[in-house]
């Protein structure tokens, strides 16, 4: 399988690697395909991850306060809040809006009955003014909402951002972020025996092979090198084979869902461009450590003969 030039290069190394794979091809092959099963069962949950990430992502750039101003304040408690508001760290946008900045919106909310709010001028609009502010993470809201109560005055009717909402939403985020670690930590170690075994019983057809060359003089690492670097070329190859069923079926997905006109929830999906663009690199990173670390593994019964 290799020639015992001390001097060999890693080009070398590799070509061996290539040519040991396309001697073996049945055995490259189930490797392979055990490799791309693993990561394409991990990646629907990644992906399947990331769309939760960007569900909540949606919805916390909604979130924001809304401080509604009495109707006796006065232009200093106004300027004065708004300052305040301002100046806090955690607030990232502050938007006044009065009277006519309400009427729009209310009519744009009922837009089929815009005759209601026809009459909505001048003194006959009973709609108050506020404050709408975003917070630049849900979890300030409640000690933003603290900051404006120590700094409003008399100029503050009430302050409204549904904070049960929010309580639910920061337990969800959480819940998700431990189901994610744990589920990636278990698909890891399942792909890991499952690849392990695999690649194991391609260095079992070729424990002669092995053996032959401890006989000669050959050292571990001699004969463990060209196999770690043939599981990492298996591994990239089904890594790069999983990205690419993946792909298929995600836009598959996506495009059959594009065409719901009553619910629109492709909007609130991750597009599969930033799917894809965040999980190449770790795909093919994970996928040949995977076959790198089983088959430095796998090759220990072996060498300890």
């Amino acid at each position: 399988m290799a020639s015992f030039n001390k001097g060999s290069t890693l080009r070398s190394i590799l070509r061996e690697a290539l040519q040991s794979i396309s001697r073996n091809r049945l055995m490259s092959v189930i490797s392979v395909l055990s490799i791309t099963a693993a990561l394409m069962i991990l990646g629907i949950f990644v992906v399947f991850t990331l769309n939760i990430q960007s569900l909540t992502a949606n919805v916390e750039s909604r979130l924001g306060m809304q401080i509604f101003l009495s109707e006796d304040y006065t232009e200093l408690e106004k300027t004065n809040l708004e300052k305040a508001l301002m100046d806090n760290p955690n607030i990232v946008e502050v938007t006044f809006e009065d009277v006519l900045d309400a009427k729009e919106k209310f009519s744009d909310e009922l837009e089929n009955y815009a005759i209601l709010t026809t009459d909505l001028t001048g003194e006959k609009n009973p709609l108050p003014v506020s404050f709408i502010i975003k917070v630049d993470k849900p979890e300030n809201l409640e000690e933003v909402k603290a900051y404006v109560e120590s700094h409003s005055g008399n100029g503050v009717e009430y302050i409204r951002y549904g904070d049960n909402y929010v309580d639910s939403l920061l337990r969800f985020n959480y819940f998700v972020n431990i189901l994610s670690i744990l589920v990636l930590t278990v698909l890891t170690i399942i792909s890991f025996v499952l690849i392990y075994n695999t690649i194991k019983l391609t260095i079992y057809a070729r424990r002669k092979e092995i053996g032959i060359m401890k006989y000669v003089g050959a050292t571990d690492r001699y004969i463990r090198t060209p196999f770690v670097f043939e599981g990492m070329v298996l591994g990239l190859i089904a890594a790069i084979s999983a990205l690419l069923l993946l792909r298929l079926g995600y836009y598959y997905f996506f495009g059959m869902i594009k065409g719901n006109v009553v619910i629109p929830i492709q909007s609130l999906l991750a597009s599969p461009e930033s799917v894809f663009k965040q999980i190449i690199v770790f795909f093919i990173i994970y996928g040949m450590a995977l076959g790198a670390i089983g088959s430095r593994f796998a090759m220990k019964k072996f060498l300890d003969v």
